[in-house]
């Protein structure tokens, strides 16, 4: 049976006339391939790049990640994810996936601890279905009871899925900002199956208003992409960016078996303090992030120090704080050893110009790689978007990263050594130090 998408015109009729007009004039000229952003009076954001990509990646991206949950709806923003593609207010999950399909195209949803991101990604003759069906899935979500509780099953599998290393990580950011940025991005397993369809509904519309949103596009004409972004029937929610303030403390998860993960960490700058920021992006590229070739040495400043242990050093940066430190995992004993030697190398960590260097080449090479992979760009850009409220060229970034001395990455690597710690730890820790051994 035939598709009924190209019965159904993509946009109200109010917006319709200006998006055709914006269409013609999109094919008359190739457009700049530099990020634009454009901020629209409901406060939501527009931002784009790379107009002539042969496929069109199109995101809408929420300020709901899982530090502006509560106490009451832990796990809400999991749950959001998990609930992508189910039946909104003008489609069916059915005919989501059937007329996506047909088309050829993906829907994705992504989520951490600041946003919630729905793309979609379609070749450009296609690109009206795409924004159809990306319109209904981010903006018309109802959270039918029935559906929820399908999705379950779902959650379950993803939180058997998750990683030794990844849930020390979870455990180190609950340590060190208890809520906020403290919150996981996995749903606690006495909540899975527990959010009613009225919990995620209040979520939604707190948390996915335009005030808290942006849409972010490559392969997309920009003026094409403020029509679609003008149509759209977002909420006026103001939802609650719980601020997180820095903790010395520690989680523990005793667990059996022979193997341990532990992640330790101090406070680090946040994206609002963007030159400290990147030199401490650099001091984890200089501090080693693993092996560069397989079976190759972790020759790090700091992981060349951690022996008969998987690990790298740890920055996690977000818009108003972030964290500095450091993973490991294998043998529960050598863990143990590991995790005291890593300390000791952490509150007297020293590069040269020569570390610096590396850690400069290091992190250059990783930032073009992301921006010129356009299926991280749009990501990218819509997260810029939504949190910053502006995009940085590929330009800007490369000399913001070429303007950082050593004696910067000095800087930020001596206040280590007064820092107070934060450490999450799963798995068999009998010979893990607790935190009050190791500050």
């Amino acid at each position: 049976m035939a598709s009924a998408v190209s019965k159904t015109p993509m946009l109200r009729a109010a917006a319709a006339r200006g998006f055709a007009a914006q269409a013609k004039a999109a094919t008359a000229g190739c457009g700049s391939s530099e990020p634009q952003c454009t901020n629209l009076p409901s406060k939501l954001a527009v931002a784009s790049a790379e107009p002539n990509a042969a496929v069109a990646r199109v995101s809408i991206v929420y300020r709901a990640g899982s530090r502006n949950e509560s106490g009451d709806n832990l796990g809400a923003s999991h749950v959001l994810r998990a609930a992508s593609g189910l039946s909104t207010k003008t489609a069916t999950s059915f005919g989501i996936v059937r007329n996506l399909q047909q088309v050829g195209g993906s829907l994705t949803t992504t989520a951490d601890r600041e946003t919630v991101t729905y793309t979609v990604a379609v070749t450009k003759d296609h690109l009206e279905t795409g924004l159809k069906y990306l319109e209904a899935a981010a903006t018309g979500q109802i959270f039918k009871p029935w559906e929820l509780t399908d999705v379950t099953a779902l959650i379950k599998t993803d939180l058997s899925r998750v990683p030794l290393e990844v849930r020390a990580v979870e455990s180190l950011h609950k340590a060190a900002f208890h809520s906020g940025l403290g919150n996981s991005v996995f749903c606690p397993k006495y909540q899975v199956g527990k959010h009613s369809s009225e919990t995620m509904q209040h979520y939604f519309e707190a948390n996915c208003s335009a005030s808290r949103a942006a849409v972010a596009a490559v392969g997309v004409d920009h003026q094409l992409l403020v029509g679609f972004a003008q149509s759209l029937n977002l909420g006026s929610g103001k939802g609650a960016d719980n601020k997180s303030s820095f903790n010395s403390s520690e989680v523990r998860h005793e667990r059996g078996g022979n193997r341990a993960a532990v992640a330790v960490a101090t406070q680090a700058a946040g994206w609002d303090n963007l030159k400290e920021c990147l030199a401490y992006i650099v001091l984890q590229h200089a501090a080693g992030t693993g092996p560069v070739t397989k079976y190759g040495a972790n020759n790090g400043v700091l992981t060349k120090q951690l022996s008969g242990v998987k690990s790298s050093a740890l920055c996690s940066s977000y818009s108003d704080n972030g964290l500095f430190g450091f993973v490991v995992t294998g043998e529960a004993k050598e863990v143990g050893r590991s995790v005291e030697a890593g300390v000791k190398a952490l509150k007297s960590l020293s590069v040269s110009e020569a570390d610096v260097a590396r850690g400069k080449a290091a992190t250059l090479g990783w930032v073009v790689d992301y921006v010129e992979n356009q299926s991280t760009l749009a990501f990218d850009l819509g997260e810029q978007a939504a949190l910053l409220g502006q995009v940085y060229k590929k330009a800007d970034l490369i000399a913001a990263i070429e303007g950082v001395s050593a004696s910067d990455v000095q800087s930020v690597a001596r206040k280590l050594g007064s820092a107070k710690l934060a450490v999450g730890a799963v798995g068999n820790l009998n010979s893990v130090p607790y935190l009050c051994n190791l500050n």
